[in-house]
């Protein structure tokens, strides 16, 4: 039977303090930012089979951190699986960050440093072993940790319907779904460890759906797909154009279709396509094309044949 810690039963006051408390208790020691104190709420369900650890977390917006200080202190060496079932989130850990959505997997370590971000309402199921038993080489559990696994072909489309039906069971039952599940997990480390070099256009892709995102870079981008930053720049200096010269294209064209179909400020477009400095903004788009963002918009203005 599952152990259910909620805020539910606390005073509203005391509901962020005991949220800490439930998941420090719940998984190891992190620290854990809320943006809304005074609206939190959160619950989380835990569960036991064999020596997995089940847990479901449903929570409003936070970032959770394991930080040096934290690792150092503690040293506790489990291997944590997140299963996403609602809303989006951000993990980063190894100098990767994978974004999820429902369906999605992800994997960290506690042996090192993370971070956790939901931006609103979540749940995440979560799989938390004992690092001994996860029969995995460090090399192959580093190359995987927050790299998004997403259930559309592989091992991660047999792996997400099973884990998300998967609760506590007793016995000889248990017992094997234990065992399915562990070798579960190490079938996604070595799946993911093993993906293929990326090609251009993997990568491109990957850049089109993370052109919002102010940080995006050359490093950034070589972490996700577990390349050097040397390696990326050889990629593209085969089509002639640099990394950033190519996101600066993109971000300014997706711009530019805004400006011609949304009513949102100049500085929210730009804003939007990951331009954090609107008089930056204008003038890289007044070289490429020739106008100001204010002067395209007027142009492409209905009845004006206008721009396309």
């Amino acid at each position: 039977m599952s152990m259910v810690l909620t805020t539910d039963t606390q005073p509203e006051a005391e509901r962020v303090a005991f949220w800490h408390e439930v998941v420090c208790r719940s998984f190891v020691p992190l620290n854990v930012a809320t943006p809304d104190a005074e609206a939190f709420s959160g619950s989380v369900a835990n569960d036991r089979l064999g020596r997995l650890q089940l847990s479901t977390v449903h929570a409003a917006a936070q970032r959770v951190r394991r930080t040096p200080r934290l690792v150092a202190e503690a040293g506790d060496e489990f291997v944590l699986l997140g299963l996403q079932r609602l809303g989006p989130g951000v993990v980063t850990q190894d100098g990767r960050r994978a974004v999820i959505r429902p369906g999605d997997l992800v994997f960290y370590d506690a042996a090192r440093p993370y971070e956790l971000w939901f931006p609103g309402e979540f749940e995440m199921k979560v799989f938390m072993v004992p690092r001994r038993f996860l029969g995995v080489g460090d090399a192959d559990l580093r190359r995987v940790t927050a790299t998004t696994l997403r259930p559309d072909a592989g091992v991660p489309a047999l792996a997400s319907p099973f884990l998300a039906r998967l609760t506590a069971a007793e016995g000889a039952a248990g017992e094997r779904l234990a065992a399915s599940a562990l070798n579960l997990l190490e079938s996604l480390v070595l799946d993911g460890a093993e993906t293929p070099e990326p090609t251009l256009l993997r990568i491109r892709t990957f850049i089109a759906d993370h052109l919002g995102e102010p940080d995006l870079s050359p490093a950034t981008i070589a972490a996700a797909h577990r390349i050097s930053v040397r390696y990326l720049h050889k990629l593209f200096s085969a089509d002639g154009v640099s990394v950033v010269r190519w996101i600066q294209q993109q971000r300014l064209a997706e711009s530019r279709r805004d400006l011609g179909r949304t009513s949102a400020t100049v500085a929210a477009v730009a804003h939007r396509w990951g331009f954090s400095d609107a008089a930056h903004f204008s003038r890289s788009f007044k070289a490429a094309y020739g106008v100001s963002p204010r002067e395209w918009r007027i142009a492409s203005a209905p009845g004006r044949g206008g721009a396309d």
